[in-house]
Parts: structure tokens; C-alpha cells; sequence
């Protein structure tokens, strides 16, 4: 039987060699194999370049395998053509060996053997979850089955329906005493409720909302943290107003999208459809209205706000399991998805952060595609390793 092209047999020991993986004896072979031709020398040399990691990849995972396959195996049926087929057999693998070779690389590098390999690691989509704190500090948890009905101490009846809360205000006199609940949605999950004057509110991972059981008076007041969307139901007489890190924002009846985590220094108010007033800190004479497909940037360090004119729908697509990200730097992007898939991330070089990518993900599947999305572009390497991700140059 001819033997095969001493290249398949140090395939794994090219791979290693490239990753940093090479124990002492395979690193000694490396180098006789390496040291024993010139071809050697210039074929590694080419294995080591991105830009041919980067299309053999293209090429391997654009074959239709199973097709391929199929017709081949029908094309060798007889007894003449399969004698032919295990001389071609052995040839291909010398053909194919550079491919080959170059995928085993690529996907060493970048941290992938598959995406099977992603999927069955520890990072997984967040899940519908959130823990309800009533006026009277008892804690409930939202994310397991349990109680469908609860009552608060003014009578309110609070019904949890389709993993949704609906406060329903019971007839009669308002209670002297307005009365506060708390809704607040852990790493990794998401929640919506139904307010009692019936406005809708969505809630995203790491978010926090108290508001009154019943409103009363002449608002209706939230006070959020994270980011939360709202389609508020209209009353002329009753502005509701959502209160976030030293800024207030107004509305009749509306729809839009505030952000405001703690850890980061701009609030971004977004603007779905109607008219909302936003008053920056401490300056009434400041307040700004914004129109449809508007955003407010309001800077935490010195109050300023910026606004600009946006594609409003793209910055609410997390409330119908999508995220869309257009031209946004690695580092707000990492925020968003960390904070849903639950991991952490870090990188080699803080010039990482501000590279820019664009996608789309189904937020209720794996990250793996929006990761492999930002590792092909060549910018930057990509590795993960147990609920970690890693960039590097």
C-alpha cells in the first residue's frame, strides 16, 4: 500500500505548534519534520497566515457534505469503480491535506472546533426570570412555579399569567397609604407586567423597577435602573414619568426604550412613537422634546444630552428576541450580550474594545453565530473557555 504524505501524519503537530500546544517530545518532532525539507519550511509558513485561515474555513464549511456524499457513493457502484476509488482515496488526503490542515489551525486559533462545540459549553441564553418584591419585603421568585394570584395589603390583585405580572386595581377608594412594589430581573433573565393604570412595561437582564401598586395623585411615577421599554397607556391628566439616574422623562401615551445601567455613563432614552419631554438633572430650562425615531443621550458625568435621529425599531428588538447591532464597538456589544448569556469577558488589549462590527442574533439561540461572526472578519481572535470569552490581537 503507498504511503501517505508525511503532512497527514504531523497535521496535529502543525495545529499544536501554532496554538502553543506542543509538549517536549512533540516539539521535537515538530522540528525534524519541520527542518527536513524547504517545502516544509514554506508550508507552514502559509498554514500560519490569517488570510488563508480565513478562506480555506469559507471553503470548508461552504461543501454540502451530505449531498457530496451521496452522489459520490452512488457514482462508485460497481466493483471496477470502487478498486478505482481506494487509489483516489489515498491521493485526496495529499490533495486535500492543506485544507484540512488549515481548518484544524483556524478553528485552534480562534477558540472553535465546531459549533456544536459552543453550543454544549456552559454559555447558554438567558431565560424568562425575575424576582417580585412586595411593600411588605416579602420575595418572590418569578422564575419557578408557584402561586398564580397574589394580594397586596390595599387589596390590589396581582395575577401571573404566561410568565407576565398583571396588576389589577380592585374598585373603591384609593388607599391612604400608596403602597410600593418592586420588580427585579436577575443576570440572564427577562419580564414583563402590566401596570395598574395598564401600561405595559418590558424588563431586560440586570434591571430594576419600583413603582406604586395603584397611582395616585396627579402622575404616575416609575423609577427604573437597567433598561426597560414602555408602551404607556395614555391620560391627558396623569403624565407618567420615569425617573433614572438624576433625569426625569415625561409622556402622555408612548412608546419607547430607556438604558440605564449603572455601569455605564450615558442614558439612552429612544423615541418608538408619540412625544416624550426628557429634563436633564437639575435644569428645568434644559428639557428637551424628543420626536419619533429620536434618541437622548444623556451624559451621567456633567448632565449634558445629545440628541440624535435613529432607526428607533432596532433599539426595542430585544422585547421580540432579537438583537441587532449596526456598527456598535466590540465593548457595548460584549455589555449587551454578557448580561443575557450570563458570561464574562475580557481582553488582551483595551484597543480591542472600541473595534466595530454589525449582526443580528436570535437571542433565544446560541451566541455562537455573532462570535463567529466577529472572529471571521480577521480583526480579532476569538476564544472561550468554560462561561469566559477572550479577544485577543
Amino acid at each position: 500500500m503507498e504511503k501517505l504524505d508525511p503532512l497527514f501524519e504531523n497535521s496535529e503537530l502543525i495545529a499544536k505548534k501554532v496554538t502553543g500546544e506542543l509538549t517536549g517530545e512533540e516539539s521535537d518532532r515538530f522540528d525534524r519534520w519541520l527542518n527536513s525539507t524547504e517545502q516544509n519550511q514554506a508550508f507552514f509558513k502559509k498554514i500560519k497566515d490569517k488570510t488563508n485561515f480565513l478562506i480555506r474555513n469559507e471553503q470548508f464549511e461552504s461543501v454540502n457534505t451530505t449531498r457530496a456524499w451521496a452522489e459520490f457513493t452512488k457514482a462508485i457502484s460497481t466493483e471496477r469503480d470502487k478498486k478505482r476509488f481506494a487509489i483516489f482515496i489515498r491521493y485526496a488526503a495529499v490533495i486535500l491535506l492543506p485544507l484540512l490542515i488549515g481548518v484544524t489551525v483556524y478553528w485552534s486559533i480562534y477558540g472553535y472546533r465546531s459549533q456544536n462545540h459552543l453550543q454544549t459549553s456552559e454559555i447558554f441564553p438567558g431565560t424568562r426570570s425575575a424576582f417580585l418584591v412586595l411593600s411588605s419585603g416579602q420575595r418572590i421568585d418569578l422564575g419557578k412555579e408557584g402561586v398564580k394570584v397574589m394580594k397586596e395589603a390595599d387589596g390590589t390583585i396581582i395575577e401571573r399569567s404566561n410568565d407576565e405580572l398583571h396588576y389589577k386595581k380592585e374598585p373603591g377608594h384609593a388607599p391612604e397609604e400608596i403602597l410600593q412594589d418592586e420588580l427585579v430581573v436577575p443576570r440572564g433573565g427577562e419580564y414583563s407586567l402590566m401596570l395598574s393604570d395598564g401600561t405595559k412595561v418590558y424588563l431586560n437582564s440586570m434591571s430594576r423597577l419600583i413603582f406604586p401598586v395603584r397611582f395616585s395623585g396627579s402622575q404616575r411615577k416609575v423609577i427604573l435602573e437597567g433598561e426597560g421599554y414602555f408602551e404607556v397607556q395614555k391620560d391627558e391628566e396623569h403624565p407618567f414619568i420615569v425617573e433614572t439616574n438624576g433625569m426625569q422623562i415625561n409622556v402622555l401615551g408612548t412608546s419607547f426604550n430607556v438604558k440605564a445601567y449603572q455601569d455605564e455613563s450615558q442614558v439612552y432614552t429612544t423615541l418608538v412613537e408619540g412625544k416624550v419631554r426628557i429634563n436633564p438633572g437639575d435644569r428645568p430650562n434644559d428639557e428637551l422634546i424628543l420626536e419619533p425615531d429620536q434618541q437622548a443621550v444623556f451624559n451621567k458625568r456633567d448632565a449634558s444630552v445629545m440628541v440624535t435621529d435613529v432607526d428607533a425599531i432596532q433599539y426595542m428588538q430585544w422585547t421580540t428576541g432579537r438583537y441587532i447591532f449596526a456598527d456598535q464597538p466590540l465593548d457595548e456589544i460584549m455589555k449587551t450580550l454578557s448580561r443575557w448569556y450570563d458570561f464574562t469577558y475580557r481582553y488582551s488589549d483595551e484597543s480591542i474594545k472600541t473595534l466595530r462590527f454589525e449582526g443580528r442574533l436570535n437571542k433565544y439561540e446560541s451566541v455562537y453565530p455573532i462570535l463567529d461572526i466577529i472572529a471571521k472578519t480577521g480583526k480579532v481572535k476569538v476564544a472561550i473557555k468554560g462561561k469566559e470569552v477572550l479577544f485577543t490581537n
